[in-house]
């Protein structure tokens, strides 16, 4: 990484010339982190009180590769088996890993609350800054509403499965309208964090992280150990030269084992996005603007860093393959584990699973609460005087979070008699947040370019490199998850992702051309300022801000 230097022209975010003098020190005394966030428009709201631990913490749990790769285990075992598991993951971790630095470099110069939606806006200038926002903020939202059911619909699975394993005879258990109950519930724990108060949101990340090692803990040592005195370990052709077609359901083998392969890349992918977490944080933390970007990167270079060991360890412990793609819980996983560790032990770490898979859940919903809040304050929801609110008390945004998890709860009805619908919400919320990190990475280098001024922390001569590889992998990560995931193709198999990503592109797009005055294009003009220039240009800055421009 780089510190940029020297003379900058056609600056994004001019700095205003701060005043010196007793008469400016009456009216505005501003912290750097507030003068920053002025300078974007906004004045500060949040306590700000959060620090790189909480900041990294955000992205990390997100991610949350202890209970990723068991939720998509089974999937990735017949679209690919060891093997593709093995490499689909490592290079898909690389490469969101880039995507991550890309996206960093532009939360330092810009760290908002409302992230990539105001990137957009400010590096499409004048002329594609409105339109740019408002599609990355209908993109980013409504990615992250879907992650909230996506990610507790998984969670659900693990207690599904360890209820299965005690009670296997319970036909309660295989009803769609149970699970979304479960489902639902998980969301009214997780959401609690949230609509407290910050403080409450610290101690909830501490926890999360203690559970979410505690399963590494396990994945590493007792794996192992159980490996050893049951069935040994696989052999090193058994996990890096073992693939396997399963996603031909019938005795015609429709698609190919390149194509297969490829559709197993939403094992990995599912795990490695929602780097924008730390950015939504952004006004609420402490020296934003170089711990934002921070938080981003090592998040994910160290989610990429300890899960490839992590997994090579589950595959080398697996028993029977055959059993694992052939078991018939509510998630694959459970047999892995039944075989592995027996029937209590594997309830005991479904259990953990269920926990550690919530906590992911609610820092899915802090970072959809933080978005929906965000476009809120600039006028793009509907009722965006209302979700826009915080609380007096806690200043959170908990209209927002009520909103964030009433359209969790609404989406999640999509189980009720579906076999494809948690597939279907995965990949929509991949597809949906990725495109949207899209639109500010390939602004940053086009329309954006001569305006764009990096912050202290910045990729120098890299940043143009890393936006060309992280434009191309998630291009084509798009239209891989686009594909049916099973063949032949049937109402129960089909790939819903399409649809719902027609919904949200029809609905963002008609939002912006409504005709009568309606569309966004007639009255959206980008970000609205909460503070005025003046109070800007007028304000005292104490600490290194205020030595530099006193």
């Amino acid at each position: 990484m780089e510190h940029s230097s020297g003379e900058k022209q056609d600056k994004i975010a001019p700095v205003a010339r701060v005043e010196s003098g007793s008469l400016v020190a009456e009216k505005i005394v501003f912290t750097q982190d507030e003068y920053q966030l002025a300078q974007l428009g906004y004045k500060q709201e949040f306590f700000r009180s959060l620090g790189l631990f909480e900041n990294w913490a955000a992205t990390f749990t997100s991610m949350n590769f202890a209970s990723g790769i068991p939720v998509l285990f089974g999937f990735v075992m017949y679209t690919g088996g060891p093997t593709a598991a093995f490499a689909n993951w490592t290079m898909v971790g690389g490469l969101s890993f880039i995507v991550s630095l890309s996206m960093a470099e532009i939360a330092a110069a810009l760290p908002t609350a409302g992230g990539i939606y105001y990137w957009s806006y400010r590096l499409g200038g004048a002329e594609w800054g409105p339109f740019l926002a408002w599609m990355t903020g209908w993109w980013n939202w409504a990615g992250w509403v879907t992650v909230v059911p996506g990610v507790q619909q998984g969670s659900t699975n693990f207690l599904l499965s360890a209820l299965e394993i005690k009670y296997p005879d319970a036909d309660i258990l295989g009803k769609g309208w149970f699970a979304w109950l479960l489902t639902s519930i998980g969301m009214f724990f997780a959401v609690a964090p949230n609509i407290v108060n910050q403080k409450v949101l610290q101690w909830y990340f501490r926890f999360a992280i203690v559970i979410f090692h505690i399963l590494v803990l396990f994945y590493w040592i007792w794996f192992p150990i159980k490996a050893s005195q049951t069935g040994g370990f696989q052999s090193r052709s058994g996990v890096f030269n073992h693939f396997y077609n399963g996603i031909n359901d019938g005795d015609e083998k429709q698609a190919s084992d390149a194509y297969c392969w490829i559709v197993s890349i939403l094992f990995g992918a599912w795990v490695f996005y929602g780097y924008d977490a730390s950015v939504h944080l952004a006004e609420e933390t402490k020296e934003a603007s170089e711990v934002v970007a921070k938080g981003m990167w090592m998040s994910t270079l160290s989610a990429w860093v300890m899960s490839v060991p992590t997994l090579i360890i589950i595959l080398f412990c697996m028993q029977d393959f055959e059993g694992i793609i052939n078991g018939t819980y509510a998630n694959n996983w459970a047999e892995y584990l039944v075989q592995l560790v027996g029937p209590n032990g594997a309830v005991a770490i479904l259990s953990l699973l269920w926990v550690d898979s919530t906590c992911a859940t609610a820092s899915c919903i802090m970072s959809a609460q933080r978005v929906t809040y965000a476009i809120s304050r600039d006028g793009i929801l509907p009722g965006s005087k209302y979700f826009r609110r915080l609380s007096k008390q806690s200043l959170m945004p908990i209209n927002a979070a009520f909103l964030v998890l009433a359209m969790s709860v609404v989406i999640t009805t999509a189980v009720i008699g579906s076999t494809v619908a948690f597939s279907a919400i995965t990949a929509t919320a991949t597809i949906a947040t990725n495109v949207s990190y899209l639109f500010p990475i390939i602004a940053r280098h086009t329309v954006g370019r001569n305006s764009f001024e990096p912050a202290k922390w910045n990729l120098g001569r890299w940043s143009i490199p890393c936006a060309v590889v992280a434009s191309v992998y998630i291009s084509f990560l798009v239209v891989i998850l686009l594909l049916p995931q099973v063949y032949p193709v049937t109402g129960k198999t089909l790939n819903y992702a399409p649809i719902m990503i027609g919904g949200i592109s029809i609905i963002s797009f008609l939002g912006w051309v409504f005709p009568f005055g309606l569309g966004g294009k007639y009255w959206f003009k980008g970000p609205q300022r909460t503070i005025s220039e003046e109070d800007v240009n007028e304000a005292r800055v104490i600490g290194e801000y205020e030595d530099e421009r006193a």
